[in-house]
């Protein structure tokens, strides 16, 4: 494939990556009047969408194609790492904001944080569908005898089941709470 073609790409993906970069810019330029944590997230995804740009004039001006992919590697490893330290940004000031309003209110109501039987049955049906689905490709693959493809696809199906129960339980505690 040639560099052109490359570099069309790129840029073709880098000029749709506008809806998050452009957000992202407004949030840098807000200065103070966004918490840190947005501010570090918000440059996390301008520079790994800047070393994508990068990437892409190096595949026009370079002949070989490993600078812009270094290149494209590097903003992704500092996109990443700056996410993550984003996080735990965010983490400190949820604990910090939670401090604070306990000092309001001294004694707080506890609030029981039961998932929704609705959702958890939506996730639940999800699973037993994508599990049923998998296992029955896996019956159906006639790749040598029954009894290991059977094994398989019973252990497969607990195993997805079990995740998309995870998942929901996961999901319906974060909107509850």
């Amino acid at each position: 494939m040639s560099h052109i073609v490359l570099a069309i790409g790129t840029a073709a993906i880098t000029a749709s990556g506008c809806v998050w970069y452009l957000p992202a810019i407004a949030d840098l330029q807000s200065g103070d009047d966004r918490p840190r944590s947005s501010r570090t997230a918000a440059a996390a995804c301008v520079t790994w969408w800047a070393c994508l740009a990068l990437a892409g004039g190096l595949l026009l001006a370079v002949p070989a194609w490993q600078p812009a992919a270094e290149i494209a590697l590097a903003g992704l490893v500092a996109g990443v790492l700056l996410r993550v330290r984003a996080h735990l940004q965010s983490r400190a000031e949820r604990r910090e904001q939670a401090v604070r309003w306990a000092l309001i209110d001294p004694n707080p109501v506890p609030v029981p944080v039961r998932p929704s039987p609705r959702a958890l049955s939506g996730w639940l049906l999800v699973g037993l569908a994508v599990a049923s689905l998998g296992a029955a490709s896996i019956l159906l693959s006639g790749g040598g005898p029954l009894a290991p493809r059977l094994a398989t696809a019973a252990g497969s199906a607990v195993a997805v089941s079990t995740a998309f129960l995870l998942i929901g339980l996961g999901n319906a505690r974060r909107r509850r709470a």
